[in-house]
């Protein structure tokens, strides 16, 4: 009787399902795919007139065949690699998170020159059309998962940062988000209405993931009306998203649930656009000095915007557990708030696109069963100058973050140490730099700024980033 009792306990442990257990419990974060299928001009007339259903086959006619290199977006070998790879490298992820930028850089002038065509509805279309073969794409890559998307920077209808709240852009998507995350009806209101969306885990009881459009916080945001030839329109669409945010984070809070946040651009300070500038008014005959350095700085959202959010992040501090962003191409982290227990973590995810000469890379991150990130691995392409359609791609894992940085768990405390660690030595910095950088070329040119790089982690306003870049500035 003893026997058949230990059996039937072993055979009930052994058919838990996976996703309840801490060690399985792992989600593909991917970003920036930056996909220009018209990098083979002769088949975009093909395409046009083609369903997205039908797009694969035509886009294997693609010439050249090489991948993409460094200095441009994803074409389609890239995409198909990375594709492939992704369920290669986890089969049954518990959710997929594309944390924004489906479209290429510059669409509007690559389709304007592929086809000479300046009709606004015909381009609408191709982008439209364009979005709904990446979600073909990640739905027969991973049938039956939730895949949960957010608006980057370059998804619109009128060129970079000027997406519209109710504009036609996201009215026309509203159905490939809907149909990705499984949502419904209130799901396509508010992803019509600001782009965003709140819904519940698909694995986890009580954790709500939130989709913030971040595209409305920008420095560089300006609303574009698509249905009126791209004119500037009124907006007040960032005041609006974070009314909405806070009345959802207080939602989930009286719930007693808990929330990851997800968004293309982060809060804070553009690292590299600061020290770009700053290289800029130096050579244009400015002191190098501290004023130079301080008046250089570039922040990602409207200041009044990232002391908003920080405020939230402060009072809501036991709801949000997680957050997750990209747009800077780079494996990056940001840090909110003073050091101690309600510090919160951003992990910012690497790109597919190699534009930025970084490798394209993606993340697995794990977690355990109350929806607390535990770990991260990132994975990249190694033979991107090789790498063709007659010469496969060649991905392997760069490094897990808790065996690298030699920390128990993943979270603001030992992000926090790895900060201390990159800023205090060389030997952590130039790892760090090299993380950065997913083991790509762009690290030389990002060696001579690794202090306005990494300022940025925890500098997220001007003046504690002033703080931390400009005093190392020659007096």
């Amino acid at each position: 009787m003893r026997l058949r009792w230990l059996v039937a306990v072993v055979l009930t442990v052994l058919t838990v399902p996976a996703v309840t257990r801490a060690a399985d419990a792992k989600f593909l974060l991917v970003s920036d795919l930056h996909f220009n299928p018209m990098v083979d001009p002769s088949l975009v007339a093909e395409l046009e007139k083609a369903e997205p259903e039908r797009w694969e086959a035509i886009l294997d006619r693609t010439t050249p065949i090489a991948f993409s290199q460094y200095g441009s977006d994803t074409n389609w070998w890239l995409l198909k690699s990375a594709m492939k790879q992704l369920p290669a490298t986890l089969h049954h992820p518990t959710l997929v998170m594309v944390t924004g930028d489906f479209l290429a850089h510059n669409f509007p002038a690559t389709y304007r020159n592929a086809t000479h065509d300046t009709d606004a509805e015909h381009y609408r279309a191709f982008v439209l059309k364009t979005a709904k073969f990446l979600a073909l794409e990640l739905q027969r890559n991973f049938p039956g998962t939730k895949i949960f998307i957010t608006p980057g920077n370059n998804d619109n209808d009128c060129g970079d940062y000027t997406i519209e709240a109710n504009g036609d852009f996201l009215n026309n998507t509203a159905g490939v988000a809907r149909d990705l995350a499984g949502g419904d009806d209130r799901f396509a209101a508010s992803w019509k209405a600001l782009g965003s969306f709140n819904v519940p885990h698909p694995a986890l009881h009580g954790v709500r993931i939130i989709s913030v459009n971040s595209i409305f916080l920008s420095q560089k945001y300006q609303a574009l009306s698509s249905a009126h030839g791209c004119a500037p329109v009124s907006s007040t669409a960032a005041a609006d998203l974070l009314v909405w945010l806070e009345q959802n984070l207080a939602s989930a809070a009286q719930a007693n649930q808990k929330v990851w946040l997800m968004f293309h651009i982060p809060p804070g300070i553009d690292g590299y656009a600061s020290a770009m500038k700053q290289q800029s008014e130096i050579k244009g005959g400015a002191p190098d000095n501290a004023d130079t350095c301080g008046s250089s700085i570039v922040p990602m959202w409207v200041p009044e915007w990232t002391a908003k959010f920080d405020a939230l992040l402060a009072k809501y501090h036991s709801t949000v557990i997680a957050s997750f962003a990209a747009h800077t191409h780079s494996d990056d982290y940001r840090l909110i708030g003073a050091a101690g227990p309600e510090r919160e973590f951003v992990l910012m995810n690497p790109a597919i696109s190699p534009i930025y000469s970084q490798n394209p890379g993606f993340r697995v991150v794990n977690y355990n069963r109350d929806g607390v990130v535990t770990d991260q691995s990132t994975y990249y392409l190694t033979n991107l100058p090789a790498a063709s359609a007659k010469n496969r791609g060649r991905w392997k894992q760069e490094y897990t973050f808790t065996r690298k940085w030699k920390a128990g768990e993943l979270n603001a405390a030992s992000l926090s140490r790895v900060y201390d660690e990159v800023v205090a030595g060389e030997s952590a910095r130039a790892n760090w730099l090299k993380l950065y950088a997913v083991s790509g070329p762009a690290l030389e040119g990002e060696k001579p700024i690794a202090r306005a790089l990494y300022c940025a982690v925890a500098g997220l306003s001007v003046e504690s980033y002033r703080e931390c870049d400009c005093a190392g500035a020659k007096p």
